[in-house]
């Protein structure tokens, strides 16, 4: 007599997670890696030799042995020098010999991937090695990269981080956030140790794991014009990336604002929390950070980024009322340091910002279900009863 099918899971899930060197691939594919450990018999973690967050990695799982690092080379797609093709294909065939070993000893039964150019030999050498292997992308910006929109002619699935494609490929997860910026934050606590006060309006200014220029620069000069008139109003927390630490921060000992100036900072959960605007680039990571705690923004998106994915980002938030946008144009920083200053003297443009963060669509699934439901899927032993 048939019955209803039900899955019987094991915990012999081999996965393979591989990421580029950057925090907004990273960052997710760590969190997606802690989230799969207990359902997993072994993840093979996949990133570039010299990755800066290596160190990272290592701290997360130090206590288990579930997990294997393991470093390749790949060589960056060279889109504007058509000359190193012949050293990026050189690479690119390396890169491919050495994931199928890889493959060939880790013997992986599933694959994911947040995408950038460590990935494509990955993929490419997993397909060979078993053509029917599933294979999870995850894009984490509001356009699909060169090298997923490639990838995605071999994958089971392709997990958006916004809700901005449909298909029976694509699903909405949205992109994970980092454990530690969950932790709840005292903001009135926070802003006592630091010398703050409630009744000022808190500005956080960053420009990524690398810190921004430009950025700075336009701080600089903005302050340079308002600060003696502002003193009253702003207190500032801003995060400078090291090369420019000591130039400004030998500028804000010359204001009289309230300020907490760092070259970089782990805890930047407190900084979004005790914040009352934001200035920022528009990576993927900074844009899921600002819904998460719903913070109204000045972006500048980054004018070199790839597929001017920071421009579909940074426009992303400003469609749903949440943030302003300002493109590294000409007189660029005189837009910046209008909109800026609005923000300071009209706060109801702050409050109606915040509300519309309700706006923004939320995710029903994340990926490690995705993947846990794909893998039963494939491999799950199968009862009738």
């Amino acid at each position: 007599m048939c019955g209803e099918e039900t899955f019987i899971l094991s915990k012999d899930m081999r996965i393979l997670i591989v990421t580029s060197p950057t925090g907004g691939h990273f960052f997710p594919a760590v969190e997606v890696a802690k989230k799969l450990l207990d359902s997993s018999k072994r993840i093979i973690f996949i990133t570039q030799k010299g990755n800066k967050f290596i160190d990272i990695i290592k701290k997360e799982f130090e206590t288990t042995d579930k997990v294997k690092l393991v470093l390749i080379h790949s060589e960056k797609f060279y889109r504007k020098n058509p000359f190193l093709l012949i050293k990026l294909l050189y690479y690119l065939t390396l890169s491919i010999l050495h994931s199928f070993i890889i493959i060939l000893k880790e013997k992986p039964n599933i694959v994911f991937s947040t995408g950038g150019y460590t990935s494509f030999p990955i993929i490419i050498a997993a397909k060979i090695f078993n053509p029917f292997i599933p294979v999870v992308i995850h894009e984490q910006n509001c356009v699909l990269s060169l090298t997923n929109k490639f990838l995605s002619l071999f994958v089971s699935k392709i997990c958006l981080g916004f809700n901005i494609k449909k298909g029976k490929k694509f699903i909405f997860t949205g992109n994970p956030i980092r454990t530690n910026l969950l932790e709840n934050i005292n903001k009135d606590k926070i802003l006592a140790q630091n010398g703050f006060t409630k009744e000022k309006l808190t500005i956080f200014i960053f420009g990524g794991s690398q810190g921004a220029h430009s950025i700075n620069e336009a701080i600089i000069n903005f302050l340079r014009k308002t600060h003696n008139k502002l003193q009253q109003l702003i207190q500032i927390v801003h995060i400078t990336g090291f090369n420019d630490f000591e130039y400004v921060k030998e500028f804000y000992n010359s204001i009289n604002i309230a300020n907490i100036v760092l070259p970089f900072s782990n805890e930047i959960h407190i900084y979004y929390s005790i914040a009352d605007i934001v200035v920022s680039r528009a990576g993927a990571m900074t844009i899921t950070e600002l819904i998460y705690f719903k913070k109204p923004a000045v972006l500048i998106p980054l004018p070199t980024a790839a597929e001017l994915h920071q421009n579909h980002n940074a426009n992303f938030l400003k469609k749903y009322g949440c943030a302003e946008v300002v493109y590294q144009r000409k007189n660029w920083q005189e837009k910046f340091e209008f909109l800026l200053l609005s923000f300071i003297t009209n706060p109801e443009i702050i409050n109606k910002m915040k509300q519309n963060y309700s706006y923004i669509p939320q995710p029903q699934i994340s990926i490690e279900t995705v993947i846990q439901k794909i893998y039963i899927q494939k491999y799950a032993k199968r009862t009738e009863h």
